[in-house]
């Protein structure tokens, strides 16, 4: 599995980075979804850390990989727009914390 994570955060990208050992995933961090590979099999965005041009980015991952939102879950803003964008789910970060050992052992797109 190719996981990629969109996060500035290094505190919880070693959460992140954790999962992705224990799991033998491929772990690639990028300061933007436009740095991203194309071949990634997930994609993981810190959304409260957006930018306006993520959402054209986020959309063009999400035909290739599954692609996750994640923020703090009591940023009803970061929420509300990643639906305004078309985009999500948009997880609170204790639930990809706790999701995070299932996604790195799911089955890779192909």
């Amino acid at each position: 599995m190719r996981v990629g994570a969109v996060i500035d955060d290094l505190m919880f990208y070693s959460r992140i980075d954790a999962a992705a050992s224990a799991s033998g995933a491929t772990l690639v961090r990028a300061s933007s979804p436009s740095d991203l590979p194309a071949d990634l099999d997930l994609v993981l965005v810190d959304w409260s850390a957006r930018q306006p041009s993520w959402a054209d980015a986020i959309h063009t991952a999400s035909a290739l990989a599954r692609v996750i939102l994640f923020g703090p879950h009591t940023d009803l803003v970061a929420h509300a727009s990643a639906r305004a964008a078309g985009l999500g789910p948009m997880w609170g970060r204790s639930k990809l914390v706790a999701e995070l050992p299932a996604l790195m052992a799911a089955p890779t797109v192909t």
